[in-house]
C-alpha cells in the first residue's frame, strides 16, 4: 500500500515491528535520510533554510535527496541551518567521501584498468569535486558605440514629453 506522508518526521515503530535496516549503513542513503531526519527535527521548511544558509533551496534539497554526495560547504550549511552538530557531520561526511573514493578506485580495478593507476578527480564521486569554472565569454566587439540594444516583446510605451 501506498500512502503519502504528511511531514518528513519518521514515524514510531509500533510495538514489536523491527525498523527496516539500510542496506548501506554508513553509505549515502544513510547520511542523506539522517540530514532529512535532521531538518525534520528542526521544523525548518526549505525557503527558511535557503535564507540562512546562503544555499539555493534545490542544492538543498538534492543533499538530502540521496541520488549525490553533496559538497561539504552543502553539507556544512545544511546542519548549521539545522542547529546540528557540525564538526560530528564533518567527520562523518570526510569517512563518507574516504568511502566513496576507495569503492570508485576497487570498482576501477575489477573494471580491468591499472591498479596502480590513482582515481583521477574526473572519475571521483562528482559530488566531491567542485563544479568545472565555466570559462567566460568573449566580450562582443564594441560596433555600435557602445549601444546597448534589448530586445522585447512588450509594446512600446510612448515618450514623455520632457524627452
Amino acid at each position: 500500500m501506498i500512502r503519502q506522508r504528511d511531514t518528513a518526521v519518521p514515524e514510531e515503530p509500533s510495538a514489536g515491528v523491527q525498523p527496516v535496516a539500510s542496506i548501506a549503513p554508513d553509505g549515502l542513503e544513510a547520511f542523506a535520510r539522517d540530514l532529512r531526519a535532521l531538518r525534520a527535527k528542526a521544523n525548518l521548511e526549505y525557503p527558511e533554510m535557503a535564507e540562512t544558509s546562503h544555499f539555493e533551496m534545490k542544492t538543498l534539497a538534492a543533499a538530502a535527496g540521496g541520488l549525490r554526495m553533496p559538497t561539504l560547504p552543502v553539507a556544512v550549511a545544511f546542519v548549521r541551518a539545522c542547529d546540528g552538530n557540525v564538526a560530528e557531520w564533518e567527520d562523518r561526511w570526510q569517512k563518507l567521501a574516504e568511502k566513496l573514493t576507495a569503492e570508485t578506485a576497487r570498482k576501477r580495478r575489477s573494471d580491468g584498468e591499472d591498479p596502480a593507476e590513482p582515481v583521477e578527480p574526473a572519475d571521483a564521486p562528482a559530488a566531491l569535486e567542485p563544479p568545472p569554472a565555466k570559462p567566460a565569454a568573449p566580450p562582443a566587439p564594441d560596433a555600435d558605440g557602445g549601444e546597448v540594444y534589448v530586445i522585447t516583446s512588450a509594446k512600446p510605451r510612448p515618450e514623455p514629453d520632457g524627452w
